[in-house]
């Protein structure tokens, strides 16, 4: 049965061969409007997200203290002790604001040891510090700009100052005396603007009891979502980079939305062309149609043959969207990489376009759908026909 009415369709559609390529353009453009686009969005998803997982340890997990209805809770040497039962190394930190003679703000963490090991941080020059008195080792975009501003040198003492509170609520402004022994590499995120001394001193600075935060590294980034809820229970807030690649996800389904609505345009005007094409050929075989109903043609079978010409048309447009939205993706890449690159200065993007089997399927579907979903109407109306008015039409 259905071969036949495919035979019957392929006929029809072959005595019109410039409508039918007309159609089967429209639907193509729209599928491949939608491939590349879709695919130019996946392609910046990923180059965004292996950018985070490049400047981010997946395995780390940043703990900062609670906000309860009952208060706050914070991280004391209890918490701590709680903590390690669920990472291989649980380093604590506290964390201050500072400003040098120059000006510049930056973030003085008190750190352990274990500290640098947990974040895999490098020196690039000098060495960490050891038991020395307020002993400093600098990240290395905030050594350049001390290093500038300040005239920042290794061994050679530089004062920075420390804003604390009396008891009166009133600011007092300390001026700290520390010693350079070293800066780190870069590392591609926060870190390269950040300071870091020993803990023990930075906590009597800052007079604190209590820890501003805490980094509780596990064995593999699997673990990080199960430990977090686990530490949450705590009472304590976690972060982690999987929220940084959340946010990117949201964003970019966000923009691929965006982009797939306004490139969805070109398939309505090809959903657009198979309802008018497929009224016209009802009308043009108004007289076959009633030939056929007087032969004893039901409306169902009237109904899968001009539905037949649809699926057919949306089964060829969606093999040809597909392949020129390989087409489009190409040269989408070939094009927008090196005008990135030559623009922008953005050098580390493999590619700017991702495609995969699931794109092309879903080309290859909504192609079907418009397809047959602008053909329903024209079908319904030529199964309706009354078969006498139509085998009086001339």
């Amino acid at each position: 049965m259905f071969k036949e009415e495919f035979s019957m369709a392929i006929r029809q559609l072959r005595l019109k061969k410039l409508r039918s390529l007309l159609i089967l353009l429209g639907i193509a453009i729209g599928v491949a409007s939608v491939v590349a686009v879709v695919s130019f969005g996946e392609g910046l998803r990923i180059n965004a997200v292996e950018e985070i997982q490049k400047s981010r340890d997946l395995t780390l997990i940043d703990v900062s203290p609670g906000l309860k209805d009952d208060g706050l809770t914070l991280i004391s040497e209890s918490k701590v002790e709680e903590l390690k039962e669920y990472g291989k190394l649980v380093c604590p930190y506290v964390k201050d604001a500072y400003v040098s003679p120059s000006g510049s703000y930056f973030d003085l963490f008190g750190v352990q040891e274990d500290y640098s090991t947990a974040n895999e941080l490098e020196l690039a020059g000098g060495g960490w510090f050891d038991s020395g008195q307020n002993q400093i080792v600098f990240g290395s975009d905030l050594w350049g700009k001390l290093e500038k501003l300040d005239g920042a040198k290794i061994g050679t003492p530089i004062t920075a100052k420390l804003r604390l509170y009396g008891d009166d609520g009133r600011p007092v402004d300390k001026e700290v005396s520390f010693t350079p022994v070293g800066y780190l590499k870069p590392t591609g995120n926060e870190i390269d603007n950040e300071a870091f001394v020993r803990l023990e001193p930075a906590k009597e600075l800052s007079k604190k009891d209590y820890y501003d935060g805490a980094l509780v590294k596990v064995e593999s980034s699997s673990l990080v979502s199960d430990t977090r809820r686990q530490i949450e229970k705590l009472g304590l807030t976690t972060s982690s980079a999987q929220d940084e690649i959340d946010s990117v996800n949201r964003i970019m389904n966000g923009v691929t939305l965006v982009l797939v609505f306004f490139s969805s345009i070109t398939l309505l005007v090809g959903g657009l062309m198979v309802i008018n094409t497929m009224v016209v050929s009802v009308y043009e075989r108004t007289r076959d149609i009633g030939i056929s109903k007087a032969l004893g043609a039901s409306e169902s079978d009237i109904l899968r043959m001009f539905l037949a010409e649809c699926l057919f048309i949306g089964a060829l447009g969606g093999i040809f969207g597909d392949l020129f939205g390989v087409l489009l993706s190409t040269l989408i890449d070939r094009v927008g990489r090196p005008l990135l690159i030559s623009r922008l200065g953005i050098e580390n993007i493999g590619h700017l376009t991702a495609l995969n089997s699931e794109i092309l399927v879903a080309g290859f579907v909504i192609s079907l759908f418009v397809s047959v979903l602008s053909g329903i109407y024209p079908a319904w109306r030529a199964a309706k026909m009354d078969p006498i008015k139509a085998l009086r039409h001339l």
